[in-house]
């Protein structure tokens, strides 16, 4: 047994232990489980929700946060010893902040992920860590462009959707992307600010390249790239 599932069910344990979830959660959270499960089985028959559901729900969701913080943690402690820890810092939390709003393509197995993480936030943060401040004017000019094309990627692909998807997933669709737009409108400032009227450009630069790295995931060539790596069947 991993760590990670160790972890987790240690910490279900202890909830199931002291009644917690009897005891904090409402109907409103059983309702919310029940939208869980029928959204991903929508043509089967009705079932009745109980406090098993609530608790396995509760065990995979441990298994995904424990998960994501191992990830998150070796990466950054990789990041630390290469001298890279500041850019990929803000790398990766741009990305993944970004990546809540315009969705993005997964890898199907831990590993997968785990693998594609490290190489992909090491080497940019690597990257953005040797940029020449000296050549300023050519660093803004490709950001005035990349900030051009990630809005237009934005408003053509943003978010990632099923293709199942009903009106009101369409409804929440066009909220998703508007949020994405403006999230990378404050990005781009915030990055000029820093890069144009601080010495911190290097968080400047880094801020923007997460943006421009959750941008190209969700284009085509982005999303069967990852498939491709990933082993799946290359969407058309």
């Amino acid at each position: 047994m991993d760590i990670i599932t160790l972890l987790s069910k240690k910490t279900i344990n202890f909830i199931n232990k002291h009644d917690l979830i009897d005891k904090t959660f409402t109907q409103e959270d059983y309702t919310y489980v029940e939208n869980i499960i029928k959204k991903y089985r929508p043509k089967k028959e009705p079932i009745k929700i109980t406090s098993e559901h609530v608790k396995q729900l509760a065990e995979n969701g441990a298994i995904i946060f424990y998960g994501e913080l191992f990830k998150y943690l070796i990466v950054l402690s990789i990041a630390w010893c290469m001298n890279i820890l500041i850019p990929t810092f803000f790398i990766m939390n741009t990305f993944s902040s970004l990546r809540g709003l315009a969705g993005g393509v997964h890898m199907s197995t831990f590993n997968k992920c785990f693998a594609v993480m490290i190489s992909v936030f090491l080497s940019l943060g690597y990257m953005v860590s040797k940029i020449n401040i000296d050549y300023i004017s050519i660093i803004i000019g490709i950001f005035l462009v990349c900030f051009g094309w990630s809005i237009i990627i934005a408003l053509k692909y943003a978010p990632q959707e099923r293709q199942d998807k009903t009106d009101k997933d369409c409804d929440n669709g066009n909220k998703m992307k508007y949020r994405t737009i403006v999230f990378i409108i404050v990005s781009f400032i915030i990055s000029m600010i820093l890069i144009l009227f601080t010495e911190k450009y290097i968080i400047g630069m880094s801020i923007f390249t997460g943006v421009l790295l959750e941008m190209v995931t969700i284009t085509l060539i982005g999303t069967r790239l990852f498939q491709w790596i990933d082993g799946k069947k290359v969407s058309k």
